[in-house]
């Protein structure tokens, strides 16, 4: 004897996508009004501003006051106008060497994650080589063969950081090639090229603009370093760094020789930081934290 059940079907939901959310977000906001105000001031007062950053006075080693806002150094430059001078060239070479690796180093992901045979095991072993080296000891070796200024910066740099983001497109590059929409177009005979540009790449975007404003970040403080060195941006271009080390003998007679670079490099660093933590919340909705 048999027992037919009559119990109703259970049907199973189909899961829903994910989207990135497209709310306000506070540490994105925040850290782009930084790194956007330090940008903006830096220009009005490279073009509007009642000094340039090489100009010296009678005036050496001035406390703030009205016609100096943050004083001058030895050579009586205006403290302010040199400051925000170093802002517009220290930013220059990270925005300069970021864009650099990143349109050397996303093709290289891509096409070592779409082609997961013999052609990403030898990408990926060249990447992993380059990235065995300490990015400042490289920086430190380029820059001491060649003659040390902003274009060398940026295209040293740019080149030191294109592993980084080859191996952060590669990955999710390895697992966007097996969605259905990529086997699709592979079956109805769409060029290879076509695929990695149309449907790979819009989906590792988020993990490349991440990479953007962390490579961004490591560039202001590696320029600042090689310049302290003397190996960076070459006087009297204003530089945080040789600003820093220009100030250190003065510091018992004028502390804002050092303090006022030191906590402008400090602000950079971190509005990127800012930034790129945002970007990751924003674009990564899985990783926030849910309200009970």
């Amino acid at each position: 004897m048999t027992v037919e059940s009559t119990a109703p079907a259970v049907t199973v939901p189909a899961a829903r996508r994910r989207r990135p959310s497209l709310g306000w977000n506070a540490t994105l906001t925040t850290g782009v009004c930084i790194l956007g105000g330090m940008v903006l001031l830096s220009l009005v007062i490279g073009v509007f501003g009642r000094y340039a950053a090489t100009d010296v006075s009678d005036s050496l080693l001035t406390g703030p006051s009205g016609s100096h806002w943050l004083g001058t150094d030895n050579l009586g430059r205006d403290l302010f106008t040199r400051t925000f001078g170093a802002a517009r060239q220290s930013l220059l070479v990270a925005f300069g060497a970021t864009t650099l690796a990143a349109l050397i180093g996303i093709p290289i992901g891509l096409v070592a994650g779409y082609n997961a045979r013999r052609l990403d095991a030898v990408l990926m072993a060249a990447m992993d080589t380059a990235m065995s080296i300490p990015s400042v000891l490289l920086a430190l070796v380029l820059v001491s063969v060649f003659t040390p200024g902003m274009w060398v910066l940026i295209a040293g740099m740019g080149l030191i950081f294109v592993p980084y983001f080859a191996r952060i497109v590669r990955a999710p590059a390895l697992t966007v090639r097996e969605r259905d929409f990529v086997s699709a177009a592979r079956i109805a005979g769409v060029p290879t090229p076509v695929i990695i540009v149309r449907h790979v790449l819009p989906n590792v975007l988020s993990s490349a603009l991440v990479q953007y404003a962390n490579t961004a970040a490591t560039c202001v403080l590696v320029e600042a370093s090689l310049s302290y060195l003397g190996l960076g941006i070459q006087p009297p271009t204003p530089s945080w760094g040789r600003m820093i080390f220009e100030g250190q003998r003065y510091m018992k007679d004028a502390p804002l020789l050092v303090i006022v670079p030191g906590i402008t490099l400090a602000i950079a660093t971190a509005a990127f930081g800012l930034i790129s933590d945002g970007l990751q919340e924003q674009l990564n909705p899985r990783g926030k934290r849910r309200t009970p």
